[in-house]
């Protein structure tokens, strides 16, 4: 009967720990193309842009100022001023947040440190170390929900979000 409820606690975290990472490995969305330069007025003063120009040339700077023929951005503290014309395309870059993928490193190393524990106190020796195999259990969950989230902390806070705030239309 011992060996039952085991199994079942290790489908239960393992589905657990599934559904919570499921929803979300790849729940990147992309803004529709847009030639409308007034949307570049909505972005805050210090954001980051990424700017391409129509010569090949790519810019990033933080936003100074938004005009009807202009955009001033500041790059390394010089400010630096691109005409409307010149501009192929502006992106903005989004810090990501790392909480929904430590969430999900958490769930996923907390599933998997229950099951190695589990596993490795599922040796039959003829003792009885059953408090001894719940601590093993017990400590593997908590040393995986560790390293799961910080795991999930690293690839969160990498690299930032681009979205497409203009694009010049096709001569």
């Amino acid at each position: 009967m011992c060996i039952g409820k085991k199994r079942l606690t290790i489908s239960l975290v393992l589905i657990a720990s599934f559904v919570l990472s499921a929803g979300s490995i790849t729940g990147q969305t992309t803004a529709a193309p847009t030639n409308d330069w007034s949307r570049l007025t909505a972005v805050e003063s210090g954001s980051k842009l990424v700017i391409k120009l129509k010569n090949g040339k790519t810019v990033e700077g933080k936003v100074v100022s938004v005009s009807a023929t202009a955009v001033s951005i500041s790059i390394k503290g010089k400010p630096v001023e691109l005409k409307r014309d010149d501009v192929r395309s502006v992106h903005q870059v989004m810090t990501k947040s790392a909480s929904k993928a430590t969430l999900i490193g958490l769930g996923v190393g907390a599933g998997a440190g229950a099951a190695a524990g589990a596993a490795a106190s599922s040796s039959d020796t003829g003792f009885d170390f059953d408090k001894f195999d719940k601590a093993v259990t017990a400590g593997l969950t908590v040393v995986g929900a560790g390293a799961g989230a910080l795991t999930g902390y690293l690839l969160g806070r990498r690299g930032g979000k681009r979205v497409l705030m203009y694009e010049a239309g096709q001569p």
